[in-house]
């Protein structure tokens, strides 16, 4: 029996636009799942982002309610948001948003710092195993701008586990790599969900969608379809791709 993580109740966001209300999410309902690998799709503006940020408590809803593990997040005051998302949620960008200044091993330890009880010795050598097992441990004390954008991404995923959490938010993840290195992040992602790693994932691209076992679809405010398939294989891209390519095309996409 899967166990909920997260959780939406008639969750809305709205914006002021011209004197009137845009209204980007609309009464949505839905469970995060432990260990689950959740894509959500969507034709462009149809709230993708808006909803991944707003389940993580980067934005705040307009109405309805998030509850994580059971605990209503709307209740929290902004610094135990804070705590939540630096100690129990990981975040992945598009845009990597790695420190200029700092090396990968030092933009991976950052994160450790921020509520943890762990010497400087231990973060160190956390961030160090974890950039070995995103293959990136050889540019370690490189900076960003060294480095490829594959390796600079590699050492965000790093970065994002480098607190355990429990569920990693990406969004876009492989919207700025080429084609070898979105492989190689896809590959990386799936391998850390194999481990139990909960992952929540917007992207408009069927070959990044393929890589979850349950899939969203997010129509004008609203979730208006769900499939689910059985975990990634390689063997089995091309048939998935037909797979999800179907289901994109019954819902309009």
């Amino acid at each position: 029996m899967k166990t909920q993580i997260l959780k939406a109740v008639d969750l809305c966001k709205s914006f002021a636009n011209n004197g009137g209300q845009n209204h980007v999410l609309d009464m949505i309902n839905l469970e995060i799942y432990k260990g689950d690998f959740t894509v959500i799709m969507g034709s462009s503006g149809a709230g993708k982002s808006t909803l991944l940020y707003t389940l993580s408590g980067m934005d705040t809803a307009t109405n309805g309610k998030i509850y994580y593990k059971d605990k209503e997040l709307n209740s929290y005051a902004e610094k135990q948001m804070a705590d939540i998302r630096a100690r129990e949620f990981g975040f992945i960008f598009q845009q990597m948003h790695l420190i200029s200044n700092l090396t990968l091993l030092e933009n991976a330890a950052v994160v450790g710092y921020l509520g943890q009880k762990k010497s400087t010795k231990e973060v160190r050598e956390r961030a160090l195993a974890l950039l070995t097992q995103t293959h990136v441990e050889h540019a370690k004390d490189r900076l960003p701008s060294q480095v490829s954008g594959g390796e600079a991404q590699r050492a965000a995923i790093a970065r994002a586990m480098m607190n355990e959490p429990e569920i990693i938010f990406a969004d876009e993840p492989t919207g700025a790599l080429n084609k070898r290195n979105t492989e190689d992040v896809l590959d990386l992602l799936t391998e850390l969900n194999r481990q139990g790693q909960s992952i929540l994932m917007v992207t408009h691209d069927i070959r990044a969608a393929i890589h979850a076992d349950r899939f969203l679809y997010l129509e004008d405010g609203k979730i208006s379809g769900e499939m689910e398939m059985p975990p990634y294989e390689s063997k089995d891209a091309k048939n998935r791709e037909k797979q999800v390519d179907a289901w994109l095309s019954s819902m309009s996409w």
